[in-house]
């Protein structure tokens, strides 16, 4: 028995999540180049700094890929060693 409704629902709800994974690349994208040309770290107000990280890796079904990334962080001590 097939539900219809659940059916179109989850269609929407993929669509919605492949809508938000492409702005999410775009941005990320934008704020790697934004966190480049600034220095390669960027000290935020709160403590925090972006930075970014990159990599490059072999795909299944091409040559070699390259991938950058922003890591947020909070800048908090480190606890002592035992």
């Amino acid at each position: 028995m097939l539900d219809l409704p659940r059916a179109q629902s989850g269609r929407v709800r993929m669509r919605e999540i492949e809508l938000l994974v492409e702005t999410y690349l775009a941005a990320e994208c934008e704020l790697v180049a934004a966190v480049d040309a600034a220095g390669g770290t960027v000290p935020l107000p709160d403590g925090r700094a972006v930075s970014v990280g990159r990599a490059e890796f072999d795909t299944l079904l091409g040559g070699r890929r390259k991938r950058a990334w922003v890591t947020i962080r909070k800048n908090v001590p480190m606890p002592p060693r035992r």
